[in-house]
């Protein structure tokens, strides 16, 4: 995990879309073409920094016509990282994760509403915030209800009348200053 300010830059935000909307990762000529108009060269000056700060890592390399080509992927440690990576992040590295899943949701979206029948009512689509007071055994218990009332969906598979939906969650604990005169 590393700097957050690789997310900062037009060109590599969109080289971590693309490489998040592949699952088997992209080379920079496949990249090229969903990105035409961002030249060669500042592609592969671009997919090494993300590769140098540890944002992206090699997928697979293959041998065409003498020269190596590489496949790319986002790095999995970002991509997934396990507690403990979570947990001796720096909050930079924080930021890089947090980031990576964003830009996840935020692409998930541009393809949503750009698609051909975009109607947020009838599919459902919903982003909301709540804001609430709780323990950490209310949290517990939350989450455990959530998990046993969502288990049936995951279970389910591709169907006559069913879609495939997203839901993602962000739990955020809001800083001590915030809590309201009187509060304990």
């Amino acid at each position: 995990m590393k700097n957050s300010s690789a997310f900062l830059h037009p060109v590599r935000l969109r080289v971590i879309r693309a490489l998040l909307r592949a699952s088997d990762g992209l080379t920079t000529a496949q990249l090229h073409e969903r990105m035409p108009e961002i030249a060669i060269a500042t592609l592969y000056r671009q997919l090494a920094h993300l590769a140098e700060l540890g944002v992206i890592e090699v997928a697979e390399t293959q041998q065409i016509r003498g020269a190596n080509e590489k496949s790319y992927r986002v790095s999995a440690a970002l991509a997934n990282p396990t507690p403990e990576e979570l947990r001796a992040a720096t909050p930079d590295e924080l930021l890089s994760v947090f980031s990576v899943f964003s830009t996840g949701l935020i692409q998930d979206f541009d393809n949503y509403v750009h698609g051909d029948s975009v109607d947020l009512t009838e599919d459902r689509v919903s982003f909301a915030q709540a804001d609430f007071w709780a323990t950490t055994e209310e949290i517990d218990a939350f989450f455990n209800t959530f998990m046993q009332a969502i288990q049936p969906l995951l279970s389910n598979t591709p169907g006559e009348g069913r879609r495939q939906h997203s839901l993602a969650t962000v739990f955020l604990p809001q800083q001590e200053s915030v809590n309201p005169e009187g509060a304990s």
